[in-house]
């Protein structure tokens, strides 16, 4: 009997379609060969050391030598280290959420199993239902797994069902299975086997290494002992896992073609267009569901709970639009002329949703789920319609997202209120066009008479109703997308991402690892001519409201230049204060990453901690001296700011306290920056609101009234220009990468030094044996 909730499958759909590539086939090869290299190693290391500690006991049994003994302990040891990280079993672990069986929700088990059976996937073993965007599998990895396949679990976040239809959510789930179904994920279950051994050997300390470290305090005539071992097991650690990197390098290109594969997958039951719309949709999905979580956060602050968060994720995608002034904000745009000849994703470097954040980038997908076009009707019906009493199940995932001690003392609010109420501040008004979303307004000016000294118009009524025209919101959409491909490429260049199959994707071309300063150059100039017409358009805003308030009179310019410093130095003031932040953060993970801290490594905490000292205490000096406005000093619940303020009271750092002070450091720090980033967000606000008053008092269509009393700040007050931060070490010292295997010639010298020591160590253990 026919599903009638389960979309129908293409009608033609080629046989080959999902046949694996000939480059998908070639890197499986490589990927099989190296594991299988690199597990004969393994293992023949592990016999070795056994058949030491073997022959050193049988020579114990005729007579007793303290040498051999000495030998046969260090080789049964390693021995033991080489075989436990054998057996090492990794728990997938419970990802959270809600377990169904097909009893509790019989059509959505229906949906999956049917859809399972379609791509030849075996059907999952247990079902989860999470609360965010997300759609994965997770299950146990163990030796066994090289020879027998371990059972698939499903996840299904119900962030991602609640924005997608039926037609979507079946290529979603569909990419998953196609996991299931490809015969190459043989090759791919012994990577991520190989990748646990590899990371409990590498990372895990336990109880041997406690062994170790306790004979190595011991008298000298028995600690030696402990130090030779030690240095042994760092050396077996350095070799493996300087060996398993590169077979990762064939792994990471296989699992950028297992990927298409599983899209291809995708598209042969649900056609070219559904995936491609669900990772469009995706988008909006994630930032939904985030202020969603974030409104839930401030609202049981407030003693209030929601009772939907998927009502309040959807109501932000909604706000969204206006916010942006962008109707098809989170809508798959339609397709213009041919379907098979549209793209929905541009050439930039158009990244993949947080869901997929480890897969190829969207416009690639695309073109590999259109290179042969398959035609289908995608169903639009909900993928809620899958889930019996979907309401009652949004609920009970909702009301599970408090905690149970203090859910019954929140009383339950309106979802739509909520969120209203989030984007209610009047610089998020859709007349603004997205100007002051998420959007630092004051820090590429100097100081704030920068920001007033805009050309007074010769119409000032004309030039207040120009100011915000439609071409902003495509300057700032441009910002954004700038902005965010090169935090993406700066991040591929300090190796802090690591591209899909080792190939970085930039606006249609592929790119060297050598070629991202250049093209990171070309970048930073485009930004820089769109921010400085934005600084232009900033400041023409400012400056013409702050004439319009001058024909006012009434204290209005005052109040109007007082909101405009004071938003200049609170946002300044707290850059300044993340730049000191994230340089004790980066100095501490610099100095820690060895896990060990020596004498020069001590003295440069200290001379950073007080030279961060220093800046602090400007900070103090100038936030002490502020006048807020009346509107600020309710808002904050204060009624003398000097003496009420936050401060960054430490005692002095010392070479005895440094362990304390840090941690204790960043958290104040991060209180007075949080202080301060609340400020400039109100103060955006009060500061539109300012003039939108003097706008309409000027045009007539208010009584004019007084002024409040203006804010006022000190003459002088740290500043931070873009450009200006700190250059924070993203490489290690010599030595630390020398031990962390950090770049090539460090990788090489640790390989080498380990491997000879390995060799020594094999060497002498079979002669003495």
């Amino acid at each position: 009997m026919a599903n009638p909730l389960y979309p129908d499958n293409p009608s033609q759909v080629p046989s080959d379609l999902t046949k694996p590539r000939a480059s998908y086939r070639r890197q499986a090869l490589l990927a099989m060969a190296g594991l299988v290299v690199f597990m004969i190693g393994y293992i023949a290391l592990g016999i070795c050391f056994g058949v030491i500690a073997y022959n050193s006991i049988q020579h114990l049994m005729l007579y007793f030598n303290w040498v051999r003994l000495v030998v046969a302990i260090c080789a049964g040891l390693l021995t033991l280290f080489m075989a436990k990280s054998l057996l090492t079993v990794r728990k997938g672990g419970a990802p959270g959420g809600l377990e169904i069986t097909a009893d509790k929700q019989p059509k959505l088990f229906a949906f999956i199993y049917q859809l399972a059976d379609d791509v030849g996937a075996p059907r999952p073993h247990r079902v989860f239902l999470t609360p965010d965007v997300n759609a994965a599998v997770f299950y146990d990895l163990s030796l066994l797994n090289l020879l027998f396949p371990s059972k698939k679990n499903l996840i299904i976040g119900l962030g991602l069902v609640n924005v997608l239809n039926l037609g979507e959510l079946k290529a979603v789930l569909a990419h998953e299975f196609g996991h299931f179904a490809q015969r190459s994920m043989m090759v791919g279950r012994w990577v991520y086997i190989a990748q646990q051994i590899i990371g409990h050997m590498v990372a895990t300390r336990d109880w041997l290494d406690k062994l170790i470290h306790f004979v190595s305090r011991i008298d000298l005539r028995v600690a030696w002992v402990g130090w030779l071992l030690g240095l042994v097991i760092w050396s077996i650690r350095a070799v493996v896992d300087s060996l398993f990197r590169l077979v990762m390098m064939a792994e990471r290109a296989l699992s950028r073609e297992m990927e298409y594969n599983a899209d291809l997958v995708a598209v042969s039951v649900t056609g070219s267009d559904a995936l491609v719309n669900a990772l469009h949709k995706l988008q909006a999905a994630d930032h939904g569901w985030q202020t969603a979580i974030s409104v839930a956060k401030t609202q049981a602050g407030e003693g209030k709970r929601l009772g939907d968060l998927f009502l309040a994720q959807q109501e932000t995608i909604t706000a969204m639009r206006s916010v942006l002034d962008d109707p098809s904000y989170g809508i798959v745009p339609t397709p213009q002329g041919s379907p098979a000849e549209h793209r929905v994703f541009s050439k930039a470097m158009a990244l993949p949703p947080q869901m997929w954040a480890t897969h190829p980038a969207n416009r690639d997908r695309e073109d590999n789920a259109k290179a042969r076009y398959i035609a289908a009707d995608i169903d639009n019906r909900s993928a809620w319609a899958l889930f019996d009493d979907a309401q009652a199940l949004r609920q009970q995932i909702s009301t599970d997202f408090y905690v149970p001690e203090k859910r019954d003392e929140l009383s339950l609010t309106s979802e739509q209120e909520a969120v209203a109420h989030h984007f209610s501040r009047q610089s998020l008004h859709p007349r603004y066009r997205g100007n002051y979303l998420s959007r630092d307004v004051m820090r590429n000016f100097a100081s704030a008479d920068d920001v007033l000294a805009g050309p007074t118009p010769t119409n000032i009524k004309a030039a207040l109703a120009k100011l915000y025209p439609e071409a902003l919101k495509e300057q700032l959409a441009a910002v954004r997308d700038l902005e965010s491909e090169i935090d993406t490429l700066e991040a591929l260049a300090r190796g802090e991402l690591t591209p899909s199959g080792g190939i970085i994707r930039h606006r249609g071309s592929e790119l060297k690892k050598a070629d991202i300063p250049r093209v990171l150059e070309q970048l930073a100039q485009e930004r820089s001519e769109l921010v400085q017409a934005l600084n232009r358009h900033d400041s023409q805003c400012h400056s013409s409201h702050l004439d319009a308030a001058k024909t006012l009179g009434e204290d209005w310019p005052q109040y109007l230049e007082g909101l405009v410093k004071l938003l200049h130095a609170s946002e300044h003031i707290a850059a300044v204060v993340r730049n000191e932040q994230m340089l004790l953060a980066n100095t501490w993970q610099v100095v820690t990453a060895d896990s060990k801290v020596g004498y020069l490594e001590k003295k440069r905490l200290l001379k950073v901690g007080k030279s961060i000292t220093g800046v602090i205490e400007t900070v103090n000096a100038a936030i002490t001296q502020f006048t807020l406005t009346q509107q600020l000093m309710t808002a904050f619940e204060v009624e003398d700011w000097p003496k009420q303020c936050p401060e960054f009271d430490l005692v002095e750092i010392t070479k005895d306290n440094w362990h304390q002070w840090f941690p204790a450091a960043h958290d104040s720090m991060n209180n007075i920056a949080g202080v301060l980033e609340y400020m400039r967000d109100m103060l955006v606000d009060d500061l539109v609101s300012c003039e939108l008053s003097i706008e309409k008092m000027f045009n007539n269509e208010e009584e004019v009234t007084p002024a409040p009393s203006a804010a006022t700040v000190p003459e002088q007050y740290p500043t931070l220009l873009p450009g200006q931060e700190h250059q924070l070490q993203s490489k290690l010292d010599l030595w630390n990468r020398f031990q962390l295997a950090q770049g090539t010639i460090p990788t090489l010298l640790r390989l080498l030094v380990a491997t000879g020591i390995v060799g020594g160590t094999l060497y002498g253990g079979w002669v003495l044996a």
